[in-house]
């Protein structure tokens, strides 16, 4: 007997068209380069063609800004640029937006923070899902883009704060739509309860991470629960519904978010300057450079990891080091 909504028959996730970011560079997979980067007028957007050709765009109203934690990511899709940052610092802190359509920007937005509350450290992740529905026998098709943005938002202290998750559908002319967006606190949102005294004076931890798991397609984000001294790793999963538009019955995508991994928290760790190197079966490795050594842990379900050394010197690179390190997980 069918439900009220079309029966879900096939997901089908067709790699990333829209690019993963790598902080304020992103390289697209036809070898298209994008960076923003700050000057005397604000935030300049490069692109760098394959034969080398380079474009510049300035950002409007950024003159003057100084930008934290800068991330661009392009939308393969429909060529839509968009670039993140954090501005203002503690409690002052927010998070704004902009976004490039065909040569004309929208924004900024505030999208978190300048409320009484501080929001910093945004990382962003573009993935596109694609699902077949049956549709009274015939199969239908819907897609959508989706811009995940993960911040750290607080009141008061950053230890006392969340991460936070909002996802972003795209338009298919690649305008995102901010209408109905909500962020999602990802704390407390284990299944179970875990009891401990929360993480003091651990601030380097307030920075999660969003990252696509190269087994399965799927962005994950990476967060600090400081209430239950954890590292969550939470899994981006999707579903279709319907909706009516008027008289017109219509389909979207809808984010739902599912625990992959629960794993002690290691306070020495500074997520600021993490790498994160992610294997099959969600093996993951954090690694960071200390004076002649990178430092790195390997995540453990079943306790709270060490931080390990890899020293380099005469004999070793740096980059041979960082190579072993990530070699790891693979």
């Amino acid at each position: 007997m069918r439900g009220p909504r079309a029966a879900l028959i096939a997901i089908l996730l067709v790699g990333v068209s829209a690019v993963a970011t790598a902080g304020d560079m992103t390289l697209t997979r036809t070898g298209e380069l994008y960076r923003v980067a700050p000057s005397d007028y604000g935030f300049i957007l490069s692109h760098r063609l394959t034969d080398g050709t380079v474009t510049e765009s300035l950002i409007p109203q950024t003159a003057g800004l100084v930008g934290n934690s800068v991330q661009v990511g392009v939308d393969e899709q429909t060529g839509m640029v968009i670039v993140a940052w954090q501005t203002g610092q503690n409690l002052e802190a927010s998070v704004q937006i902009a976004w490039l359509v065909d040569g004309t920007w929208t924004g900024p937005f505030t999208i978190a923070g300048a409320d009484g509350t501080a929001a910093e450290s945004p990382e962003i992740n573009l993935d596109r899902v694609v699902t077949v529905v049956d549709d009274d026998g015939e199969p239908v098709e819907v897609a959508t883009t989706f811009v995940h943005l993960v911040w750290w938002s607080y009141v008061e202290t950053r230890d006392d704060g969340s991460a936070y998750l909002a996802s972003i559908p795209l338009a298919d002319s690649g305008e995102p739509e901010l209408d109905g967006v909500e962020a999602v606190a990802l704390s407390d949102l284990l299944p179970y309860g875990v009891g401990c005294d929360g993480i003091q004076d651990a601030e380097g931890l307030a920075h999660p991470k969003i990252f696509t798991d190269p087994q399965s397609g799927s962005p994950h984000v990476f967060a600090t629960d400081f209430s239950n001294c954890v590292f969550q790793i939470l899994r981006i999963n999707y579903d279709v519904v319907d909706y009516w538009d008027g008289d017109v019955k219509r389909r979207r995508h809808i984010v739902l978010l599912g625990h992959a991994s629960m794993i002690a928290a290691n306070p020495d760790m500074v997520l600021a300057s993490v790498k994160v190197e992610v294997g099959h079966g969600l093996d993951v490795v954090m690694y960071w450079d200390v004076d002649d050594a990178i430092a790195y842990v390997q995540l453990d379900e079943n306790g709270v990891p060490p931080t390990q050394h890899l020293y380099y010197g005469d004999t070793l690179t740096r980059e041979q080091a960082m190579e072993m390190v990530r070699s790891l997980v693979h």
